[in-house]
């Protein structure tokens, strides 16, 4: 496998010096720091983040979450699909609790599933899949904004201290701009909130996740072939201003690294993309609690791009980097 030593030591090197540098400036979030959607940084919302979410009580063994963000570029996994135009991706997920005894070895068991889209105002490689291979004709599509409509289903468990996270998931062009890409996924995170302070719930955590995504039909990365995607990452609160009051502000760093594995990037390169940010999150409070729980929240990001999608990047006028914001609004019920 290919790998650029010398530019993955200077991106993890800027990664390290960014986030430790916002944390050691900032004090521990409190406790009742709200966390309602936990998105992490651009691109697909992850599966059973619903269930991951803290909800207002309502009674049921059904939740769900709902919104929408809005972002400066379409980045998935490393592979920046458009950075013009007005881009909007609204989400939709159900929760559905299957079991629950905190005594137990595997504390809870819920089922979800969801649906995620991308909609582009740049009318993004609309008919692209169904162009003519003789002359590149593209045929007129009436849902030429709707770049992208995925669907999943999914299981997840509390066991001790951790999530474990198994989906399924379907990625589709409405505007026939890719192939369908059929694909699984697992996903395991660490509640390591109790591990600082004594052992105290402090507030703060990093929040550490892996995740083991396969491809077992068309493409998700930019390799020719099925491939394995693995990806690590971190979002610790940092801060939280007026943790007590109507609407705590808090401040989270989101850093991750996604790696390519068995050509699911070009060339079978490893490193696809080192990204590390500054989100904020706050609770919309004026919002009566009979339509659930409400949140708005900020981000920038900044994305540096490794030999497994740097080409593919650049056919499309971007460098080896990127910065870039985002905006959303979201409800847990």
């Amino acid at each position: 496998m290919a790998f650029n030593t010398r530019r993955l030591i200077r991106a993890a090197a800027l990664a390290a010096a960014v986030a430790p540098g916002l944390m050691a400036s900032t004090t521990f979030a409190q406790e009742n720091t709200p966390v309602p959607n936990d998105q992490g940084t651009p691109g697909q919302v992850q599966p059973g983040t619903g269930a991951e979410s803290p909800k207002p009580e309502n009674g049921l063994d059904v939740h769900g979450l709902v919104g929408s963000d809005f972002t400066t570029h379409y980045i998935s996994r490393g592979l920046d699909l458009e950075d013009q135009g007005f881009i909007a991706q609204p989400y939709m997920e159900l929760d559905f609790t299957l079991f629950q005894n905190k005594d137990a070895a595997v504390s809870k068991g819920i089922g979800f599933v969801g649906i995620w889209n991308s909609l582009h105002s740049q009318h993004t490689d609309a008919g692209l899949a169904t162009a003519d291979p003789d002359t590149g004709a593209r045929p007129p599509v009436t849902t030429d904004i709707w770049y992208e409509f995925d669907w999943y289903v999914g299981f997840a468990f509390d066991i001790s201290d951790f999530n474990l996270n198994l989906s399924y998931w379907e990625f589709i062009s409405p505007n026939q701009g890719f192939g369908t890409s059929k694909n699984y996924q697992a996903k395991l995170a660490y509640n390591d909130t109790k591990a600082w302070n004594g052992g105290k719930d402090s507030g703060f955590a990093l929040k550490p996740y892996g995740i083991f995504f396969i491809e077992t039909d068309g493409k998700a990365g930019s390799g020719s072939d099925n491939g394995i995607y693995i990806e690590l990452g971190v979002e610790p609160t940092i801060y939280t201003l007026g943790a007590k009051g109507t609407y705590p502000l808090a401040f989270s760093v989101p850093a991750k690294v996604g790696l390519g594995f068995s050509d699911f990037y070009e060339d079978d390169d490893t490193l696809g993309y080192i990204s590390v940010g500054l989100k904020a999150s706050v609770p919309l409070a004026f919002m009566p609690s009979k339509y659930g729980a409400w949140t708005a929240s900020a981000g920038v990001y900044y994305y540096y791009y490794g030999d497994g999608v740097d080409d593919f990047n650049k056919g499309t006028g971007d460098g080896d980097d990127d910065i870039v914001g985002t905006f959303g609004v979201s409800f847990t019920f």
